[in-house]
Parts: structure tokens; C-alpha cells; sequence
């Protein structure tokens, strides 16, 4: 059984030091570093850093390339690997027994490359099948409510599941329809402040969620700084049993919890079960359906919080607020194109959309 080894370590706490600190990296990108270096170390049994030359590298990627892995995982770990002994190949102590040229080995091949890197189109829900699922799904007790308006609030508004789970009553405007993802408080991609208007896709979902918030408004009582989506809470039944007892008024502690909920409400009625991630790319081909025009269609982009995502909407700039509301509601409305600047948006728009979300 291999051991840690304590110059190991500490190269490795530097490392994550400096990708934290000084390359700014998210707490997920390095949990993702910190596996790929794991699995450098159980292949070489936890030996030494100082022992990486050439033959290794080349040893470790046929390793890699032996495993039951995705090729992008691959692509990744092996990235990783050598961004790390890049890096350490400068660092003092090491400059004399890591060579850059040895590090250079780690390079996959152009084939292995293009394998792991290529875009892939990506299964997602159609809006009828969403309405149908929560249609099926139970409304009696306040978990079943929550789930409910969890999955119609998702297709409404197009929000990242890690921002969905730490959204606080407070950043739902009644009046304007608007989600406020605020950074400081909200999970956001790249810390980004991103504004959401509920998209009017389905009147059905709409009156969901406005269901929901009527609910824990007026019957839950809760105040600006409950979480939105609250998590269940876990009491004992009287074996002592753990069991679901309604609802705390804690956020979820990750996104485990509603991605279950939305698999076992698309497998409940025998569809695939889809992710919370996957309606973003419903509202994508709602856009499409809808021939929205180039400005409506920017406007949805910044909604999902893509600013600048479609190279054919660059030119527009950043819409102010109003503006984006006015243009996402014009969407819902029948509106005459008059100019080249309303045509409708094109599907080579719409995958490169998709291709940036990916």
C-alpha cells in the first residue's frame, strides 16, 4: 500500500496555493487538479515528484489510455498533470531533476485531441415533455409543492442549478419578474452579476412557480433571506428511522439533491432522465422555434447570462435592463420584421449559442 510522500505535499499545497491565489481558479477547477494529480500518484505509487522524466510522462498517458475513461477526461488529467510539472519544473528544489523538455511528453496525440475536445450534440427536454412531467407530479405537501415549482421555475428561467440552490427569497422581484443573481450572495458563473427575467414560455409553469411563492409568502411565512427553494428537513420516525419532514429553512448543501429531483420526476413517467442543465438548452431551441428576431434573441442570450455568447449579436452591445425585458416579452408577441437588423435568428446562431453553453 503506497504513502504518502511529504515533499509531495508540500508541492502540492503550493500548487493549489498559487492556482487559488494567483491564477484566481474556482474551488471546482482545483478539486478537478487535485484528481488529475491523485491519479499521477497512484500510478506511480506515491513515488517522489523529483523522478518525473520522459519515460513516465509516456508510461502515465498509456496508463491513462487504458482506462474505462472518457476521452475528455483523459484529455483533462493529462493537462493537468502537466500544467503541475510545468510549473514545478521552476520551482526550487526541482529545477535541476524536472526537465521542461521532459514535461513536453505529456502532450496527447492531435487525434487524441480533437477526440476529447470536439462538441457533441446534447439530448435536452422539449417544453411539452417538461409540462407533461410536472403535470405528473404530486402537489399535496409542501415538499412535493417545492419539487413542483423547482422543475417549472428551471424552465423559466434558464438558472444554473449551483446559483438555483443558494437563491434567496429576496432575489425574486414579484413586480418585474426578475431574478437577481447577485455574487455575492448567489453562486454564480465566474462570480458574474447576471439578470433574469421569467420567461413566459408556458402559463402552466408560470402559474406554478407563482403558486409556490404565494405558498411560502402567505402559509410558510418566510422572510427576504429564506432560501427560495428551501432543503427538506430530516426527522426520525419512531423506530428512530431517518425520514423527509418538510422543510428547513437552510439552503441545500449541494446540487445532488435537486438533480435527483428532476431524474426521478422524468423517470417517473418513463422519460430519460434529464438534468437541470438540460432545459437551458430547451430555452436555446425555444428561441429558435419562435424565429425571434436578432435583438429578442440577444436579450434571451444575456437572460441565461451569456453576454456576448452569439458572435452575430456582438455588435448590439449589452441591453440595459428595460431593454432586455421589452425585447424577451416582444418575443411573446406578434411583431412585424421590417429590417435585416429583426431578421429571425438562424440555427448556425443558435448552435454556436448551445456550443458556448456546452
Amino acid at each position: 500500500m503506497s504513502t504518502k510522500h511529504p515533499k509531495n505535499e508540500e508541492a502540492k499545497r503550493a500548487f493549489f496555493h498559487l492556482l487559488r491565489h494567483a491564477d484566481g481558479k474556482s474551488d471546482a477547477t482545483i478539486r478537478q487538479v487535485r484528481m488529475a494529480i491523485a491519479r499521477y500518484e497512484t500510478f506511480t505509487k506515491s513515488a517522489c515528484f523529483k523522478t518525473f522524466d520522459q519515460r513516465r510522462a509516456v508510461a502515465f498517458k498509456e496508463h491513462m489510455a487504458q482506462l474505462d475513461l472518457a476521452a475528455a477526461t483523459i484529455h483533462s488529467t493529462i493537462k493537468s498533470v502537466k500544467r503541475f510539472f510545468s510549473w514545478l519544473a521552476m520551482w526550487p528544489g526541482y529545477k535541476s531533476h524536472i526537465s521542461l523538455n521532459d514535461v513536453e511528453y505529456l502532450n496527447l496525440s492531435d487525434k487524441a485531441v480533437r477526440a476529447a475536445t470536439s462538441s457533441r450534440d446534447k439530448a435536452f427536454p422539449t417544453l411539452a415533455m417538461i409540462e407533461t412531467v410536472i403535470a405528473a407530479m404530486p402537489d399535496t405537501t409542501d415538499i412535493e409543492k417545492r419539487d413542483r415549482a423547482l422543475l417549472a421555475f428551471g424552465a423559466i428561467s434558464g438558472i444554473r442549478v449551483g446559483a438555483l440552490i443558494s437563491l434567496k427569497r429576496k432575489h425574486f422581484e414579484v413586480r418585474r419578474r426578475l431574478v437577481t443573481q447577485d455574487p455575492r450572495e448567489v453562486e454564480t458563473k465566474n462570480s458574474k452579476r447576471i439578470d433574469t427575467f421569467l420567461l413566459p414560455l408556458s402559463d402552466t409553469l408560470t402559474s406554478i412557480f407563482d403558486d409556490w411563492i404565494a405558498h411560502i409568502d402567505s402559509v410558510l411565512l418566510f422572510g427576504p433571506d429564506d432560501p427560495l427553494f428551501p432543503a427538506t428537513l430530516i426527522g426520525q420516525d419512531n423506530e428512530k428511522q431517518f425520514r423527509a419532514d418538510g422543510l428547513s429553512r437552510d439552503h441545500w448543501k449541494s446540487t445532488s439533491p435537486v438533480r435527483k429531483i428532476y431524474a426521478q420526476a422524468f423517470e417517473a413517467v418513463n422519460l430519460p432522465a434529464f438534468n437541470p442543465h438540460s432545459f437551458r438548452k430547451m430555452i436555446v431551441q425555444e428561441m429558435y422555434n419562435r424565429e425571434l428576431p436578432v435583438v429578442a434573441c440577444k436579450a434571451w442570450s444575456q437572460n441565461l447570462g451569456h453576454e456576448g455568447a452569439m458572435t452575430t449579436l456582438t455588435s448590439y452591445g449589452k441591453l440595459s435592463l428595460d431593454e432586455q425585458r421589452r425585447e424577451i416579452m416582444r418575443g411573446f408577441e406578434s411583431t412585424e420584421k421590417e429590417d435585416n437588423d429583426m431578421r429571425p435568428v438562424t440555427m448556425a446562431d443558435l448552435k454556436a449559442l448551445m456550443a458556448q453553453d456546452a
